[in-house]
Parts: C-alpha cells; sequence; structure tokens
C-alpha cells in the first residue's frame, strides 16, 4: 500500500540563517520524493531569504507574501495552497529527523479508524539534549504549557498519548480536517493558536495524538526573540481569552470567563510593582501629591489591558466564531477537560497571585468542571534513589506516587536513579544537589511532596511558592541522637543543631503533613504549635486541625504476597528443607536491638536445632545518605562469639529488591523486631512490621512503640519487653509450637490487612491533593520574614504584605461574596449581557 502525499509548510520571517539546515532535512526524509511537497510561506522577509531559497532549494514552492500576516494566517494559507492529502509543519528554526514524516504518517493512518486526525512529534533543542515539547496542557483560563520543558532529554521517557493539542512547530493533519474545521484563527498572529486548533478537533470529534519516535531540533525562540516581551505577553494574554471564550460550553464559560479576567487584572497590577500606587487612588489622601494625574506605567503591565481591549474591539467577531463552534459541537466539556492536564495550574509566581487564584478557584466552583477528573500535578521528591533495592523513604514515595494516580497527574522524582515503573506516572531521575533541575520540575506542580531533607537541599522550593505538603512519618532527628551523641560534643551538638533546623523549616514552610501514627502526630502538633502554625485561621474551621497535619501510616499492597521460588529453605547453605526461620525483615540500624534477638537465638539453640535466625537487610542501600552502622559490625561480631554465625544466625549479604521481598516473608515462620530503649522508639513507626502483617507472619517485637500497641491489641503475636532474651526465646517457641503459625494467626491478621492498605492508609493525601489549598498563616509568615530584605528595593514591600494578610484574613468573606455573584451569574445575566454587547455590534 503507497504512502499519502504530504505537504509539508514552513514559515518564515527574516529566518535566513535557519533555512539551510531545515530544508535540507526535509529533503533527507525517508519519504517517496514523489509524495512530498515542500512549501515555503515568507512573510515579508526584509533579510535575503527568499535568495536562498531561490539558489539553495530551487524545487521548494514559496509564497512570498507583502507583508508580515503572522504565523496563524500564513499557515493557512500554505494549507489552502497545498496539494498533499496531509499536511505537515515544521518552524523555520528547526530541523527534522530522517524518519520524522513517515513516523507521524503511519501513526496517523494506524490510529484514523479510531478519529485520530493530527498527530504531533517530540521537540528537542537544537542538539537533542534538552526538551522542547513531549506533550502539553492548558490551564482553566487558557494559559498553554509545555511538561517538562528544557529538561535534559534522556530524564523523561515519553509515551504514545492523547493530548489536547499538538505543537504547531512539529505537527501532522489530516489536510481536508484542516480547512474544514477553520484551520488556525488568524486572529491569533502567533502563540495558542496551536492550543486552540487541537482543543476545536476535539469539539469537532476529532482526536490529537502524540507520536514521541518522531523527533525534531529546534532552535528555540529563534524568530519570537526578535519581539520585544510586552508584544509577546499581550498576544499570549488575548489569545488566552480567544481560547476559552470560544471553546467552552455556555456553563463552564460563566464561572471561568469572570475568573479569568480577574486574574488577568490581578497580574497587571502586579507587573506594575511600585510604578502604580494604591494610595495615589484613595480619595482620603486628596493632599498626597500635587499632582496625580499621571503615572508612568511599564509597559509589560499594560500589556494585559490592550490585550483585554483587543478582546472587547473584536468581541462580535469573537461571539460569532464561537456560535459557530458551539454549533458544530460533537462532544460534551465533560470529554474534553481532561485533556487539559494542568486545569489549576498557574502563570505568574507569586504568592498574592497564587493565594488569589486560590480564592477565585474555590469561589466560582471551578473544581467542580472537573469533578471526577484529574485536575492537580503533584510532583513527589524521594529522598532515596529509586531503583529495585527500596528502603523506607523509597517505597513510601513510589506508593504514594500509585495510588494518587488515579485521581492526579503524578511526576515522581528522586536523585540519581528512578528505575520504576508506575502507571500513569512519570519518573525522573535528577543529579543530586541539581537545583535547576528541581526547580523545572516544581514549577510545573500545583503541590509538592517532601521528606527527609528534600527542602533544605533544594531551597529553590522554598522560593516557588508551592503548596507543600511535608511527610513526617520518619522523625530522623530522634534517630540521629544516637549517631551524633558518639561524637565529640561541640560536634554533636551542631549536627543536633542542623537537623532542628531542617525540620523546623519544614514545619514553617508546609501547607499539609502527614505522619505516621496519632502518637507521631501529637509530637508533631506540639512542634507545630511552638512555632505558631496553630494558627486561629484555621481553628475557626477546623478545631481538630486535621486539615494541617492528618495520619497516613505506613502501608500494604491491597494484593496479597505470591511466592515466586524458594530463597531460604534448602538454599541458604545451613538453613535446611524442613527448619523453621525467624525472620528480621529489614535493616539493622544503630538504634535497633539485633543482639537480644541473636542472644535469644543461643537460648533456643539449646531446646531446637532447628530454628534459624535470618536478617533480611544490612547497609541501607542509599548510602550516599545513610551510613553502615556501627550496629551490624556489632550483631555479626556477636553471633560469632557465641558460635552461632552461618550456623544459626544468618546475615544476607544483599537487600533484598523491593518486588522479591515476598518470598521470603512466605517461607519465614516468625518475625522479629526489637529496638533500644530510645527516644526515637516512642515515636517510630517500623516499616518492616507492615510487611509481617501483609505477610500475615506471626511476630515477636519489642514494647513501646505504636506498631507494638497494634500486636498487641490486635492480637498478631507477642510482645516482650526491651532487651529481654529470655522473654524473646519463649515468646519465639511458644509461636513455633504451632505446626503452623500462620494458621494459628490468620483470623486476626485478615482484620488488620483491610485497615493497613496503601489505597486506605492515604485517603487523607489523596483528598489533600484533590482539593490543595495553602494553610491560612503560611505566606503570611513567609512574607513578614522577608520584609527586612525586600523594604531596601521596594518602598511598597509592607503594602503588598498587608494586602497579602487581608487576602488571608478575610478569605471567607471574599468567598461569601463572590458566592453571591455566582448564584448572579448562574441566573444568565452575562451570558445575555454578552449576547447583548453582540447584536449591538451587528447593529453598529
Amino acid at each position: 500500500m503507497s504512502l499519502p502525499s504530504v505537504s509539508v509548510v514552513v514559515v518564515n520571517f527574516n529566518g535566513r540563517q535557519h533555512l539551510e539546515a531545515c530544508f535540507t532535512s526535509l529533503l533527507r526524509q525517508n519519504y517517496p520524493a514523489d509524495r512530498l511537497e515542500l512549501i515555503l510561506v515568507d512573510n515579508a522577509s526584509q533579510d535575503d531569504s527568499l535568495a536562498v531559497m531561490a539558489e539553495r532549494f530551487p524545487s521548494v514552492r514559496v509564497l512570498a507574501n507583502q507583508r508580515n500576516l503572522g504565523f496563524a494566517p500564513a499557515v493557512n494559507q500554505g494549507a489552502a495552497a497545498a496539494r498533499g492529502q496531509y499536511l505537515a509543519l515544521l518552524n523555520n528554526d528547526a530541523y527534522a529527523d530522517p524518519n520524522w514524516l513517515r513516523c507521524m504518517v503511519e501513526a496517523l493512518q494506524r490510529h484514523r479508524p479510531r478519529g485520530v486526525a493530527c498527530v504531533g512529534a517530540t521537540m528537542l533543542d537544537w542538539h537533542g539534549q534538552r526538551i522542547d515539547f513531549i506533550g502539553g496542557g492548558v490551564n482553566f483560563y487558557g494559559h498553554g504549557d509545555q511538561f517538562y520543558h528544557q529538561l535534559p532529554a534522556e530524564a523523561v521517557t515519553p509515551r504514545e498519548q492523547e493530548i489536547l493539542f499538538a505543537c504547531g512547530g512539529a505537527m501532522l493533519v489530516d489536510r481536508q480536517v484542516f480547512l474544514e474545521v477553520g484551520g488556525f484563527d488568524p486572529d491569533y498572529f502567533a502563540y495558542f493558536e496551536d492550543v486552540d486548533f487541537g482543543w476545536r478537533l476535539w469539539l469537532f470529534g476529532h482526536r490529537v495524538l502524540f507520536v514521541p519516535e518522531a523527533v525534531v531540533y529546534h532552535r528555540q525562540h529563534g524568530t519570537s526573540s526578535t519581539m520585544y516581551a510586552h508584544q509577546v505577553r499581550t498576544l499570549l494574554e488575548r489569545n488566552a481569552l480567544l481560547t476559552i471564550i470560544k471553546n467552552y460550553d455556555d456553563e463552564h464559560l460563566q464561572r471561568v470567563l469572570p475568573a479569568a479576567l480577574l486574574l488577568l487584572l490581578q497580574r497587571s497590577l502586579l507587573d506594575a510593582g511600585d510604578a502604580l500606587q494604591r494610595a495615589d487612588f484613595d480619595v482620603r489622601q486628596r493632599d498626597r501629591r500635587t499632582d496625580a494625574s499621571t503615572t508612568v506605567v511599564p509597559t509589560l503591565a499594560l500589556s494585559y489591558l490592550v490585550a483585554a481591549g483587543d478582546v472587547l474591539q473584536q468581541f462580535p467577531e469573537i461571539w460569532r466564531k464561537r456560535a459557530q463552534i458551539q454549533a458544530r459541537r460533537q462532544r460534551a466539556d465533560a470529554e474534553i477537560l481532561p485533556l487539559l492536564q494542568r486545569p489549576m495550574g498557574t502563570n505568574y509566581l507569586s504568592p498574592v497571585y497564587q493565594l488569589t487564584q486560590e480564592v477565585l478557584t474555590e469561589a466560582f466552583g471551578i473544581r467542580g468542571m472537573f469533578q471526577g477528573m484529574r485536575t492537580t500535578r503533584v510532583l513527589i521528591i524521594s529522598s532515596d534513589p529509586l531503583y529495585e533495592n527500596l528502603a523506607g523513604p523509597g517505597i513510601r514515595a513510589v506508593e504514594m506516587a500509585r495510588h494518587l494516580a488515579p485521581t492526579c497527574w503524578v511526576t515522581l522524582a528522586a536523585p540519581e536513579q528512578a528505575r520504576v515503573t508506575i502507571p500513569e506516572v512519570t519518573c525522573i531521575a535528577f543529579r543530586r544537589y541539581d537545583q535547576e533541575m528541581v526547580q523545572h520540575l516544581a514549577s510545573q506542580a500545583e503541590v509538592v511532596i517532601v521528606q527527609g531533607f528534600t527542602l533544605s537541599l533544594y531551597p529553590c522550593l522554598q522560593t516557588l511558592h508551592k503548596i507543600v505538603v511535608v511527610d513526617l512519618y520518619d522523625p530522623f532527628h530522634l534517630e540521629n541522637l544516637e549517631l551524633h551523641t558518639r561524637r565529640a560534643p561541640e560536634r554533636a551538638h551542631e549536627l543536633t543543631a542542623g537537623d532542628l533546623d531542617v525540620i523546623n523549616d519544614q514545619l514553617r514552610l508546609g501547607d499539609f503533613f502527614i505522619c505516621a501514627s496519632e502518637r507521631q502526630r501529637d509530637f508533631w502538633l506540639g512542634a507545630l504549635g511552638s512555632l505558631g502554625r496553630l494558627s486561629p485561621e484555621l481553628y475557626q474551621t477546623d478545631p481538630t486541625f486535621r486539615a494541617l497535619i492528618d495520619v497516613v501510616p505506613f502501608g500494604i499492597q491491597p494484593e496479597p504476597p505470591t511466592r515466586r521460588q524458594a530463597v531460604l529453605k534448602g538454599v541458604v547453605p545451613g538453613i535446611g528443607a524442613h527448619d523453621r526461620v525467624v525472620l528480621w525483615g529489614g535493616g539493622i540500624w544503630d538504634w535497633l536491638d539485633p543482639l537480644t534477638v541473636i542472644r535469644a537465638m543461643a537460648l533456643i539453640a539449646r531446646q531446637r536445632d532447628d530454628v534459624k535466625l535470618f536478617f533480611l537487610g544490612a547497609q541501607h542501600p542509599n548510602t550516599a545518605d545513610v551510613p553502615r552502622m556501627a550496629m551490624y559490625d556489632r550483631a555479626v561480631a556477636l553471633a560469632e562469639e557465641l558460635g552461632l554465625l552461618n550456623r544459626v544466625v544468618f546475615f544476607n549479604d544483599r537487600w533484598v529488591p523491593y518486588g522479591e521481598r515476598a518470598s521470603y516473608l512466605l517461607e519465614a515462620d516468625v518475625g522479629v523486631s526489637a529496638h533500644l530503649e530510645h527516644i526515637e522508639t516512642r515515636f517510630a513507626f517500623r516499616t518492616r512490621l507492615l510487611d509481617y502483617i501483609w505477610s500475615a507472619l506471626p511476630m515477636v517485637v519489642s514494647a513501646g512503640d505504636a506498631l507494638a500497641d497494634v500486636v498487641v491489641t490486635e492480637g498478631l503475636g507477642r510482645v516482650v519487653p526491651i532487651g529481654d532474651a529470655e522473654a524473646y526465646a519463649q515468646a519465639v517457641l511458644d509461636l513455633l509450637a504451632h505446626d503452623d503459625p500462620r494458621a494459628a494467626y490468620h483470623a486476626a491478621f485478615s482484620a488488620v490487612q483491610q485497615r493497613y492498605t496503601w489505597p486506605q492508609v492515604l485517603q487523607p493525601l489523596i483528598r489533600f491533593c484533590q482539593q490543595p489549598r495553602y494553610a491560612p498563616d503560611k505566606r503570611r509568615h513567609a512574607a513578614r520574614r522577608s520584609t527586612a530584605e525586600s523594604e531596601a528595593r521596594l518602598p511598597s514591600a509592607q503594602r503588598r504584605i498587608d494586602e497579602l494578610d487581608a487576602i488571608v484574613a478575610q478569605k471567607n468573606e471574599h468567598i461569601a461574596y463572590l458566592e453571591r455573584l455566582i448564584h448572579q451569574l448562574e441566573s444568565g445575566r452575562v451570558m445575555r449581557l454578552l449576547r447583548w454587547i453582540d447584536r449591538r455590534g451587528r447593529r453598529g
């Protein structure tokens, strides 16, 4: 079957330096030359672009305009003149991989039966090192974004997927469909015309597909860099408004348009900065200036008003286009809105602006438009590298990502390695301490989830004003006391103070906190209270403070474990096929007590020769952050001293991969855990004990921590005094007195397992991420901390802080007022007004 004919359209304006690479790559396409037509649409270039084309590429059709029509009209001009069945677009400052065109054509042909009419390609930078476009999204007020823009190309592995729009710089579309749906809106001139076109395709019943194998290399902004910032901003703001006015249905436009216009005004005021003094407009200060009739305002601030003015001036024509589009609608908004992929995203990094957007989003019920859809973009930053050897923090990050993915757009990032595969989750590795990459990742998220030292290692996260969730499940400053006190006193105090600074920074910056137990929650509530985070604002709406900190314990997988192969009995030298195995299910840390368990095994060995102890883990897999612990060496030395090493007591020589642990758990007969008398014990949550619950493995554990209480109350095994080897030995022997200890405890485990599944324990976090919010007090404190540094260069810094305080303190009043406004809008007044303006425009 022969390949379809394709016309490639390239739009050019003063881009002669780009044309050689661009058209050379097109002539080298792995595509039949007789099925390929190349067209250049030149927008009245003043350089020698046309001469270069005539000399170097005489076979290319050139459409030379007498004036600069803009990108969108020029594409339409090329599409109308083209002869191919398919229309391909390529930026003039790009060159294409030899298989670019064939990959796109084959994908479009393959998916045409299910309605795909347009495909987009991967765009990398000129040298193929960084990402330009591998898919994008749109916020609810029409501003598009390119996901993972400027990240290293190897950081993300894109997949074929349906998207709202293909980038106009490298796409393929059925030419007849392009013409039938109206092509690019010529009023856009440039920017977001591809967003609007893709949205319209979906409205008219077509589909858009991203094809990662089709690759082009782009000299980013090679042409647009010739424009001034305020000119670009005017186009972006105007075109975003045009997009939402034309494409939303009536119900959703009534919600979105007022919020979009108010946010546009807020961006304008913020860009005006100190050039616009609010006091000049206060009638109570008539004598403040002798002449306040004029004010010099930055052109960037005025660009927003110019954009809105353009929309008002063109409104009758815009409304006519809207009517035509809506009349041809074949899909409801409910089918299209999930494709926005970043509906709550913001395009202005300011705490005032982002809080305003949150208020307006709540007041106008914007999130309600996306009910049941994924709305929030969440970035989870693991403190551990992610690969097959997962420890507690890595396991927790992976499971959070897995179970947030059905309701949120999730990116899981980790230092050095992210070699995990999770459905609907983008996993990205970054170089340790790479501030730039972490900042790029966080800038595209609405919610950032951190753990451990992440906020202190990546201070860029503290400047982006994102909603921050802090995972406090591991009170590491308590664990570290055991390590620090072995150093010289001065160094111990220094390290302990550093840990406390890290903890306090987290407690000050977080909007929502999660911890592992109610006992931990009490501990952290005390810490938050001492820092002033238990605010009157939050108490008024939630006197329990669950909205600030809630319990998310470690969990277990909802699917039961399966044994893949024999791993212990008859496999480990010294452990017989019929021996009984006591399993230490994790690593050996300095605050734990393997020594008591080893001494207990010496007592057991005097009575039975078929009971063996196996330590599943030794050194932590994240050696960059967690050093080898002295307790491991002490445990090995004691086992050897008692004559038990490799006869009764066995140490694994590797860290068991997360996916393999089930086989060890299911072969074991009893699980054990022991710890020292230590402040860490009081607030610990022994994560590996959850594995015992998952595999219904009866256990013997030391008293004192939260899970020991669960073992007692639920009857999951035995709890013994800390450091009592005889009690340990007797408890293990009692459990092994059963021919099948698991069967004896099966009913008790079944009841507990349901409570600790990951989907269940993560519910507070899932609920928060579905409707994230800033903590009412956080922005106020953050702004006040920066006052001293800001006042010198920003005379009105205190005014802005006061405005922010007012927004936070009066949030409920704002919402109440806007809810009354919504009630009026729902009566149809806005839509009637817009139609009245349209009719007046027609008569005029």
